[in-house]
């Protein structure tokens, strides 16, 4: 069975949890079956620095093509184990591939991450529920290669958000308050020297943030050691 996919746009990142995808088949009589399936969201995230134009693929079927640090909000997918995928733009041989359950209703990010020669996809379930009220919600990922644990604070404040997040590890949601101008600031574990800043961020109540360290601590062009935010919804 194809998987047939729709792309939601970052502005609205619609609620998969209140969508359903139809899927029709038949067996070998006339006999069909429209029994509503309840669709799983999974959003695509370009992580790997120094690694051209990326195809991300879902059961052998192109969904997008992705530039570093760009991501386009969440498609819809068939419950069930998939094959996730990245290929180099218009090419047909993956960089890295794996299986994946997803769940109707639940929601994912797939980042590609680490440099060319050593890509692979780390798939983290995404928790869309809604936060609590004059909130919003923030989560951190350490998605710089090569550098050690690190922190997530925010500037002016004593005590960081996050701490101690190695390569490839990640934080739950936590809750935060709203503010026009966050600076959001990244620190080697323990440590009260900044690293890399992420100024004039605005957080919205009632909406739901990643923020992603990127890049490499040994380089100085585009793609430097630095701070991402995306939307989540």
């Amino acid at each position: 069975m194809k998987t047939h996919l729709k792309n939601f746009s970052l502005t609205t990142k619609i609620v998969l949890s209140l969508l359903v995808i139809t899927t029709i088949f038949s067996a070998c009589k006339k006999d069909w079956d429209d029994t509503p399936i309840e669709a799983a969201g999974i959003g695509y995230v370009h992580a790997s620095p120094g690694t051209g134009s990326l195809d991300f693929v879902l059961d052998n079927s192109k969904i997008g093509n992705f530039t570093y640090t760009n991501d386009r909000g969440y498609y819809a997918a068939y419950p069930g184990t998939r094959i996730i995928g990245v290929a180099k733009k218009d090419s047909l041989k993956y960089l890295t591939s794996g299986t994946a359950t997803l769940k109707g209703g639940s929601f994912y990010s797939a980042f590609v991450v680490d440099t060319l020669k050593s890509t692979k996809i780390l798939l983290v379930e995404d928790d869309l529920k809604a936060p609590e009220t004059d909130k919003a919600k923030v989560r951190f990922i350490n998605l710089s290669p090569g550098s050690g644990k690190l922190d997530l604070a925010v500037e002016g404040n004593a005590t960081a958000l996050f701490t101690a997040k190695a390569f490839k590890e990640y934080s739950t949601f936590s809750s935060v308050n709203p503010s026009d101008s966050y600076t959001f600031q990244v620190k080697e574990a323990g440590s009260a020297t900044v690293k890399a800043s992420l100024p004039a961020v605005k957080i919205e109540k009632g909406k739901i943030y990643t923020i992603w360290a990127k890049g490499l601590s040994s380089t100085t062009d585009s793609t430097k050691f630095g701070l991402a935010v995306m939307t989540n919804k």
